[in-house]
């Protein structure tokens, strides 16, 4: 599983964190510039994270062994083409939600089918590398976790219902409770409730204009993750 968390680290920091919002906007300029730029940002991150693994030969969808240069390559046009094509938002009911899981499936699903999992070996462990594994469990409490929210409320009051800074207020929110509970011992259960406490009252004077689901739900989804990556530091 060595590759396939790095592979997992850089798809969603090519979907959710470097460049998205200029991908977006060159891609409604030009849709054929904007999945190229879509597509060398996923392969920068893609070839840097997997360098030492790119001529061992990969189970391509488990049909053919291919070497693993090829397999990114061949991924990262799918990847691209999703993304572009699989768009339900506005479309059909709950089409943002749809659009997040399905493209979302759909991707992991073809890594997932490519890895060479026989690189489980050299460790003996499914979460082998702590740091890849604390940069997937941030970047899954804070943006992802952020967009699935975001596609909820796109879905319930349109469009337009989510602000910029409210993105990314939530976003840091989320960071400090991921954060809290990677603490050592059980000082982070005392800290976890300072914080949310003090976020509770951020939100009742309306320094923090969210809606419950986006408080609450987004969360206790970063408390969650944190705590999954805790029982990797600890255990």
């Amino acid at each position: 599983m060595i590759v396939f968390w790095r592979l997992f680290l850089a798809y969603f920091l090519t979907d959710f964190t470097f460049f998205h919002r200029t991908i977006n906007l060159l891609r409604a300029q030009n849709r054929t510039r904007g999945m190229i730029l879509h597509g060398i940002v996923f392969l920068f991150w893609s070839l840097t994270l997997c360098y030492g693994y790119l001529t061992m030969p990969w189970p391509f969808l488990e049909l053919v062994d291919l070497p693993g240069w090829m397999c990114i390559l061949l991924f990262g046009l799918f990847h691209v083409l999703t993304d572009d094509f699989v768009q339900f938002g506005g479309k059909i009911k709950h089409g943002y939600v749809f659009t997040f899981f399905i493209k979302n499936a759909v991707n992991l699903l073809f890594l997932f089918l490519c890895v060479p999992f026989h690189a489980l070996y050299e460790t003996g462990t499914f979460f082998a590398e702590p740091w890849i594994i604390f940069f997937v469990g941030l970047l899954c409490a804070t943006r992802v976790t952020g967009w699935l929210m975001v596609s909820v409320e796109q879905d319930r009051y349109g469009v337009k219902a989510v602000s910029f800074d409210e993105r990314w207020l939530m976003m840091m929110v989320r960071a400090i409770f991921f954060l809290i509970m990677l603490l050592p011992g059980w000082r982070w259960t005392v800290l976890l409730a300072v914080w949310f406490g003090a976020c509770l009252y951020a939100r009742r004077i309306r320094l923090m204009d969210v809606s419950r689901f986006s408080f609450y739900v987004g969360s206790l989804g970063a408390v969650i993750i944190g705590f999954l990556v805790r029982l990797r530091f600890y255990l």
